[in-house]
């Protein structure tokens, strides 16, 4: 487990519009907030699973605890990794979760964005990027993975009326790049929790579909990274 979490157990910082992660669905979503011409704030999740590509700055992951609830703002309490883990919150709503930063590709939309999660498949995906990560990064110096969503693994827990499935999303490495100049890691404060802004907190989760899962995405063979891509 290179997070070092275990997948068993079940304040206001800086504003980073998010990509979030679907663990029902196995799907990934850009979230943006538009302003119409009276002031209004409306939000809207762009499907990106089977375009998504992203220069993913694991050099400077974070773990540690979130809470995420139906209409409120997630908060967070996390570390960068190798850190002392910080103390579990009281409140039974945290659980371990990472949060990393990126800078996507220009075909989905191509702005800085961080994810964070806290569910099992999402974390264990993470993992993994991180492990290939780990594994390559001492042949590309000064480099950051370029990363895309080569498919998700179904995984059923649970029986019965309790049966459910999530989806763990299979990250691949799909080239190297230089550091994009303005993807500078923005990090979440070590002490009390911080309460993400509601205006890019991502949700725990998708809102509920009834009985009918979405298909998880096709495995798909992806292209060698260009740097000049991302700018």
């Amino acid at each position: 487990m290179a997070l070092g979490l275990n997948y068993s157990s079940g304040g206001s910082g800086d504003i980073i519009p998010f990509v979030k992660y679907d663990a029902r669905a196995g799907r990934l979503f850009r979230h943006d907030r538009t302003q119409d011409s009276s002031g209004n704030y409306i939000s809207n999740d762009e499907d990106i699973t089977n375009i998504f590509k992203a220069v993913v700055d694991l050099e400077n992951i974070e773990v540690g605890f979130a809470k995420f609830g139906a209409g409120v703002a997630p908060e967070f309490l996390l570390v960068a990794l190798g850190s002392p883990m910080p103390h579990k919150p009281a409140d039974p709503g945290f659980k371990q979760a990472a949060r990393l930063m990126m800078k996507l590709h220009s075909s989905c939309g191509g702005d800085i964005r961080e994810i964070s999660g806290n569910s099992a498949a999402f974390l264990k995906g993470v993992d993994d990027l991180h492990t290939a990560y780990e594994a390559g990064k001492a042949a590309n110096p000064g480099k950051l993975p370029v990363v895309v969503l080569k498919s998700t693994i179904p995984i059923t827990s649970g029986s019965g009326q309790k049966k459910s499935t999530n989806y763990q999303p299979v990250f691949e490495i799909s080239g190297w790049a230089p550091r994009p100049v303005d993807l500078v890691h923005v990090a979440k404060s070590s002490g009390a929790p911080q309460t993400a802004s509601p205006s890019t907190a991502p949700a725990a989760a998708a809102p509920s579909t009834g009985s009918t899962q979405v298909s998880a995405p096709a495995a798909k063979q992806p292209e060698m990274a260009n740097a000049d891509d991302f700018g």
